[in-house]
């Protein structure tokens, strides 16, 4: 009879909760678009190509919501 036992190099540790995102969680586009549609809102063509855009060039989370802002928020 063989018997084989893998161990992990990497003893199990009990998971910390990261306090400095307590009760925080972010969705993911799909999933938020899933969400979306169940309100009846949707991306137009325009806005996906926007987003895919801003994957295509690697924009932070910063710059994204400054490129959104410029484009479409009423100029003062």
């Amino acid at each position: 009879m063989l018997c084989l036992t893998m161990r992990s190099s990497n003893p199990a540790r009990p998971r910390r909760p990261n306090l400095s995102h307590a009760g925080r969680f972010t969705l993911g586009r799909e999933r938020f678009a899933q969400i979306s549609a169940v309100e009846g809102i949707a991306l137009t063509p325009e806005m996906r190509a926007t987003l895919d855009n801003f994957d295509r060039e690697g924009l932070s989370a910063a710059e994204r919501r400054r490129a959104i802002v410029s484009r479409f928020a009423p100029s003062r």
